[in-house]
């Protein structure tokens, strides 16, 4: 059996990336990490049959000179590629077309490649739409939260009625905004309790998802790598005692424990995954005061570096570098 070489897709800089690759490092694992902006403008791709079949090979120069066989690849970690980078000499119109014709050649002889993946493009692509997320976790029997996914403003008073008033806004995707000469600002989950009027015609601009709001106890953050599936507790209150509605704008101190999963829900997140066909996700789940658990989203490409350093014994860092390195399934 071949040595395990590892090709890592990310940005530049990845706190979570760089706590996988150093475990790699440690054990004299071969990675060759790539951000995908360095394509075309300061690499060369080269993918040429021969009789005895595909040679491929990479050449990066953005810091010094490094080559990588392609078909000597044996695991591909897809964690966040950046958008490929034309040439800036060019003409707009030229550097859409080099920018295309660069996804086109690359995500081609990538995706050939006979390796292991976490996650494959493709199937992170489909996983990637919230509403499927929610079709799908519904027909393999998890709780969601009652949801409307909308355009038109009139729909959402009535949403607002049959979910007792209690409703949230977030976010289809990303959740970022990417303003002029700033850094991107998220777009949090935010309770509405009431429905301003200046906001209702505003959702006639973008689809918007509102979703009614769980009464938590604590949320879980449930991470999968292969087969292995952890889940951590996660406990972060306000000053009056209640669970923030986006735990992400907290600023306080939050509480994290590795706890087991029912295996009812751990049985049904793995036929999540498994219709997916992803080998890696990062899930969230609320959990309300009666002990049910609301499948909320899952990340195909989330972080997970920060529930290492809150969470001791944890380990999935170790559990990613077990994976790419072949160790484990």
């Amino acid at each position: 059996m071949p040595d395990p070489i590892v090709l890592v897709l990310t940005q530049e800089f990845d706190v979570t990336a760089d706590s996988v690759v150093k475990i790699l490092s440690e054990r004299d694992v071969a990675v060759f990490r790539y951000d995908t902006s360095y394509f075309p403008q300061n690499s060369t791709l080269t993918y040429k049959s021969t009789d005895s079949g595909w040679h491929s090979t990479l050449v990066d120069t953005t810091h010094g000179h490094r080559s990588l066989r392609l078909e000597e690849v044996t695991s591909v970690w897809y964690r966040r590629p950046t958008p490929f980078t034309a040439d800036p000499s060019l003409g707009k119109a030229h550097q859409e077309f080099a920018v295309k014709e660069s996804a086109h050649a690359m995500g081609g002889v990538f995706t050939a490649l006979p390796a292991r993946w976490m996650n494959l493009p493709a199937f992170e692509l489909r996983a990637h739409y919230k509403p499927l997320q929610l079709k799908i976790a519904r027909e393999v029997g998890l709780r969601i939260p009652k949801t409307l996914i909308t355009n038109n403003p009139e729909e959402v008073p009535p949403f607002h009625r049959e979910c007792g008033g209690a409703i949230v806004y977030k976010a289809l995707n990303s959740g970022l905004l990417h303003q002029p000469g700033g850094w991107p600002r998220g777009l949090l989950t935010t309770a509405l309790p009431d429905i301003p009027p200046d906001i209702l015609p505003r959702v006639r601009y973008s689809p918007c998802i509102f979703q009614e709001l769980i009464d938590k106890a604590y949320e879980l953050r449930i991470t999968v790598i292969g087969k292995k599936i952890f889940a951590v507790r996660v406990d972060n209150r306000n000053d009056d005692g209640e669970p923030h509605v986006d735990s992400r704008n907290f600023r306080g101190t939050s509480r994290y424990t590795q706890v087991t999963l029912p295996d009812e829900i751990e049985k049904r997140l793995r036929r999540l995954m498994d219709t997916f066909e992803l080998v890696y996700g990062a899930i969230d789940v609320a959990v309300d005061r009666t002990g049910e658990h609301y499948f909320l989203e899952v990340n195909p490409a989330g972080q997970f570096a920060w529930l290492d350093d809150e969470t001791p014994g944890l380990n999935l860092a170790s559990a990613m570098a077990d994976y790419l390195s072949g160790v484990s399934d």
